[in-house]
């Protein structure tokens, strides 16, 4: 599991988006840059579509509960854990008790992180992306905040006390 112990600016579940759905209002969706967040699944041994957690300008700190197996893609957020640099675009194993800190954009404005076996979020009409502009999607919002998850404003409230972290 990966408990936030600090929000970035805006941290938010995507994967490739939703797609069918056009025609009745729902936006397709899904992370801003297609290219990276493939390349972080797809270096961890997930499905090029699964989710992965897309951050913009400021990173999240996140507290790793148990080992992992991450990828970092996109702009670069200044990843360290223990103030050492952590390699984006390749494989990296974070040990359990781990802090993974983000800073501000250096180069680019969104990373992504993808994870081993993915992120345990709730499936909408065939996607796990955040859609944050619509008030309708945010049921129940109560990702990204201290001590809790980053999670998907389409999640309800009963996914996030039963799953309070990713898995």
């Amino acid at each position: 599991m990966i408990e936030v112990s600090k929000p970035g600016l805006q941290d938010t579940v995507q994967d490739l988006g939703r797609y069918g759905y056009q025609k009745f209002g729902v936006v397709a969706g899904g992370v801003m840059d297609p290219f990276s967040h493939r390349i972080a699944n797809l270096l961890v041994g997930n499905e090029e579509s699964a989710a992965s957690l897309e951050m913009t300008l400021v990173g999240p700190r996140l507290l790793f509960r148990e080992d992992a197996l991450v990828a970092i893609c996109g702009g670069d957020l200044a990843p360290t854990i223990a103030n050492m640099p952590v390699p984006m675009w390749k494989p990296v194993f974070i040990r359990k008790g781990s802090e993974l800190k983000f800073g501000a954009a250096k180069a680019g404005s969104r990373a992504y992180l993808a994870v081993a076996g993915g992120f345990d979020v709730s499936e909408v009409l065939g996607s796990r992306s955040t859609y944050v502009k619509d008030e309708a999607w945010r049921v129940g919002r109560k990702g990204a905040q201290e001590g809790g998850c980053p999670s998907s404003y389409i999640r309800g409230f009963d996914d996030y006390k039963r799953n309070n972290c990713f898995r």
